[in-house]
């Protein structure tokens, strides 16, 4: 049966029980934390649904190979090697610190086998950017048509003399203009990471943009995500190229924001 728990104010769920029970070994749902599934009147402390009992001694292997010094294992999602003592266990897989908000958003989306996340590269998220960035162009050109048209047709219907003072004036206009492309590249940026976690570019090659904490893109998230961009490309594009080279992908606005992106 399904469950739902509260974390942060918000409701996640619904999570299939084995996830579920790997949430909780790993502590992201604890004693205290709200749950609910169906059949329950309302939400309760996971400790008063099933309550903690004592932990169960190790078997006399596992005791040994404790005493033996720590084993080696891979992380189930990065696959790099570490001491299991520094390894996370969820369920049956173990990951490093630096993959546990991944894994448990895995967890929380219902996806519950190693790798399952599949990260956007290098070559596609630039594709997705030449979209994205072809739509705002266009809107963009014929803005600034439409607004010099007026401008200097306004202009030329007042005469010549009219036409000689116009300059301080286009330089205004010119801020304007900036400001309002500015305004439509945000407002771009946070209206479709909000609402379907993707941009056009990123929708059309199935990628997605989520939070390494899970749960969807927040407003501050999204608008916070494009001016990181600039980040990325004051750094003469090497920021976008670290998506290339990371075990996740992550460019160097994904790495300032905490985001991930991945094929849908």
């Amino acid at each position: 049966m399904d469950w739902y728990y509260a974390e942060s104010g918000r409701q996640v769920g619904p999570i299939q029980e084995e996830s579920f029970d790997a949430l909780v070994r790993s502590g992201v749902v604890r004693p205290d934390t709200l749950v609910w599934q169906q059949g329950m009147p309302n939400w309760q402390a996971y400790g008063t649904v099933r309550p903690v009992t004592a932990p169960v001694a190790p078997p006399p292997d596992a005791a040994a190979a404790v005493t033996r010094g720590p084993s080696t294992r891979f992380c189930s999602e990065c696959g790099r090697p570490f001491p299991q003592s520094e390894l996370i266990p969820f369920g049956s897989s173990f990951v490093c610190a630096t993959c546990k908000e991944t894994f448990a958003h895995k967890l929380r989306e219902g996806v519950n086998s190693a790798g399952a996340l599949r990260y956007g590269g290098f070559w596609i998220r630039f594709v997705a950017i030449l979209i994205d960035g072809a739509i705002l162009v266009t809107v963009s050109l014929l803005l600034s048509a439409f607004g010099a048209f007026v401008f200097f047709a306004g202009g030329a219907a007042r005469g010549a003399g009219a036409m000689a003072g116009l300059s301080g004036a286009y330089i205004a206009y010119q801020g304007l203009m900036f400001l309002v492309n500015l305004a439509i590249a945000v407002s771009y940026q946070a209206y479709f990471l909000t609402r379907y976690s993707a941009t056009p570019g990123k929708l059309a090659l199935r990628l997605k943009v989520i939070p390494a904490k899970g749960g969807p893109v927040s407003l501050p998230l999204a608008i916070g995500r494009y001016f990181a961009y600039y980040v990325s490309m004051f750094t003469l594009g090497i920021g976008y190229m670290m998506a290339g080279f990371d075990a996740q992908k992550r460019a160097l606005h994904d790495r300032v924001c905490e985001t991930r992106v991945i094929h849908a």
